[in-house]
């Protein structure tokens, strides 16, 4: 053959066939682009936290095993819709190596464009998405153009490789194809699929066991486990449901005469039954996406948004110091000489002495896990309870309240009991008085489980809760301790941070503990929440687009399958007012059907997302649903216009 024959035949085939490679060449470019600045961003990690390297580290992982899934997964449809001029090229007399080249040629110019395009592309946005995850986090960063040979390098090498699986694969489906397969293959059609009833029922198991482990299990430690477990079985459920229960579903609504027996449902659903089984993995990987765009959206978006309020449970005001002694006064003392060794003082100061310990909810109170089996803690969602005396809280809130021994007060700042006494341990507290003083905005209310308050009255009684759970815990036991919190005056970081430094300094002389400053703290937290939603929103980017390329791709083949059906039906008297009409049920049965299911799995997944949420001390759950009501209806109303954009250009192809 002459030269330069198959590089020109390859471009021809490309452009020829530009209604499916060109979208395919598109995602490739966007994709590489997205690989760039992922790679370039984890390159400057340094310049950043230690939380927000390790989310950019954990999105570049995501990403690049993605991009090989996708960019494979896509490529099938193309060698569907190739196959028939292959299989024609073969009859014609050109070889099966010949095929190769020519396939060959086509990978190389695709992976040619989609290097140069991307990186272009990428080198463009990366200085972009570098301002906007600095503002996300709250940091500077220089506005220098650069570029990063290591992310071009690692690029290129991840999407040549990809391309190098898709070529390998490519070949094999060509070279072991008879020509007369390689002519038909768009052609073959399917026997109508059997309802298969266990596989159905499998299915609704399979999928409500995640259901149910996502709303019971309470334990926000157990939930961060569980929660996988649970999204592997929603996963494999769906894709039982879609491949053996839509089958089963539209066979019931065959037999529905009143649904069936009318033109655009009769020649929807029967034409969708012969093609399910082909289909259904589609339309299952469509809601897996769908489901993962909207739960990674809405629950990055909440912590982030959310972040004033975890900051609050964490730290009541600008510094929070706790120690080893019950000595309030000495506690003070040491404090005041610090803040006047730098220059500032204290306002709106609580000090107070306290005992924090855990333990299981019984019938009549709370009990120590000993009590309770391994299957029962999975379950049971421990408290953390936080016992102070009634001389200190009178103190702080300037009250006048008295208690008799055996009496309490019962703050609930995060749990549910509502029992008139409470059996903690061996001391049975008759609660006389139910309080929402805010006591539980400290350190204590950072544990990932149901908080109390009980005021006890007495360092007595204090002391005989210590001894027993000292008794039942032994090295996992907690002692008594004072914790005191205190605004600066005046207000500044750099103050807080100064005073922060020098109570650190003096911890081991003073009998601190724990110093925490509420500015490091919120830059911690806004390092990984906004780390978190930058890796949330550009992750939930690449699902969305890939998305749309399989909803894409699956309305053209479907559209070219049915060309000659609907052909032959306006022949024999269908108009085209009959066929839109037919198209529209079709696709509204099957196109919002993952929508629909997506809807379904988030709001089940939803319960089990604000329990794990407990463990990053955020619990404003009218924000979470907020965020998640909001994610569903912003990507419906994008699905919604990759519905109108795909339906039209389906018709189309009928319509030729």
């Amino acid at each position: 053959m002459r030269k330069g024959f198959f590089p020109r035949l390859a471009l021809s085939g490309i452009r020829k066939n530009r209604s499916i490679y060109y979208p395919y060449i598109l995602t490739a470019v966007l994709t590489t682009a997205m690989m760039y600045i992922m790679g370039s961003l984890q390159n400057v990690t340094t310049d950043y936290s230690g939380t927000l390297a390790f989310s950019l580290q954990l999105g570049i992982v995501v990403t690049s095993v993605f991009s090989v899934i996708f960019l494979f997964y896509t490529n099938s449809f193309l060698m569907r819709r190739r196959k028939k001029e292959f299989g024609l090229y073969n009859i014609l007399g050109m070889e099966k190596r010949h095929l190769a080249r020519l396939i060959l040629w086509e990978t190389m110019l695709m992976l040619l464009i989609s290097l140069l395009l991307g990186l272009a592309v990428g080198i463009l946005l990366d200085k972009l998405m570098h301002l906007l995850l600095s503002h996300l986090v709250g940091q500077a960063v220089s506005l220098t153009f650069a570029v990063s040979p290591g992310a071009m390098r690692y690029t290129a090498l991840l999407i040549s490789v990809t391309f190098g699986l898709i070529l390998l694969n490519s070949v094999r489906q060509v070279y072991f194809a008879r020509p007369v397969e390689l002519l038909r293959s768009a052609e073959v059609g399917e026997r109508e699929p059997k309802a298969r009833w266990f596989i159905t029922l499998l299915g609704l198991i399979t999928l409500g066991t995640g259901y149910w482990l996502s709303a019971t299990v309470k334990d926000a430690g157990a939930m961060i486990l569980f929660f996988f477990v649970a999204v592997l079985l929603v996963i494999a459920g769906t894709y039982l449901l879609f491949t053996a229960g839509s089958v089963t579903l539209l066979k019931a609504l065959r037999k529905n005469r009143r649904y069936y027996y009318k033109p655009d449902h009769f020649i929807s659903v029967s034409g969708m039954i012969y093609r399910m089984r082909q289909n259904a993995v589609g339309l299952a990987n469509v809601c897996i996406l769908c489901t993962m765009v909207l739960v990674m959206v809405f629950s990055t978006l909440s912590l982030w948004l959310g972040m004033e309020d975890t900051l609050n449970s964490r730290i009541r005001a600008d510094i929070d110091v706790r120690s080893k002694t019950t000595d309030i006064a000495a506690l003070e003392a040491a404090v005041d000489e610090v803040l006047q060794q730098a220059g500032a003082s204290r306002e709106n100061t609580w000090t107070y002495r306290y005992l924090s310990f855990s333990a299981l909810p019984a019938k009549d109170g709370f009990v120590t896990p000993a009590s309770f089996t391994e299957s029962d803690m999975l379950i049971a969602s421990p408290a953390t309870f936080q016992v102070l005396v009634l001389e200190d809280y009178n103190r702080m809130l300037g009250q006048s309240e008295t208690l008799a021994p055996g009496e309490a007060l019962l703050e609930c700042s995060r749990g549910n009991f509502e029992g008139d006494t409470l059996r903690l341990l061996d001391e049975t507290f008759t609660i006389k008085k139910r309080i929402s003083d805010g006591l539980g905005a400290g350190q204590a209310l950072a544990s990932i489980y149901d908080y109390y308050c009980l005021v006890v009255d007495s360092m007595d009684t204090l002391a005989r809760l210590d001894r027993q759970q000292q008794a039942l815990y032994g090295d996992l036991s907690s002692s008594v301790s004072t914790t005191m919190s205190f605004t600066l005056v005046p207000a500044s970081e750099e103050l807080s941070r100064s005073v922060g430094t020098l109570l650190r300094d003096r911890a081991e002389a003073d009998g601190f503990t724990s110093v925490a400053e509420r500015s490091e703290l919120e830059e911690n937290l806004l390092a990984l929440y906004g780390g978190l939603l930058f890796v949330g929103l550009f992750l939930g980017l690449l699902f969305t687009m890939a998305m749309i390329l399989i909803i894409y791709y699956k309305q053209i083949t479907e559209g070219y399958e049915d060309r000659e059906r609907y052909r032959i039906m306006r022949k024999v008297g269908l108009s085209r007012r009959e066929i839109r009409r037919s198209i529209s049920s079709q696709i509204l049965i099957v196109f919002f059907l993952p929508l629909a299911a997506a809807g379904l799995h988030v709001a089940f997944a939803f319960p089990g997302i604000v329990t794990m949420f407990r463990a990053f001390s955020m619990t404003n759950v009218t924000l979470i649903a907020g965020c998640a009501l909001g994610s569903f209806a912003g990507f419906a109303v994008l699905y919604g216009a990759v519905y109108l954009l795909t339906a039209r250009v389906y018709y189309r192809i009928v319509s030729e």
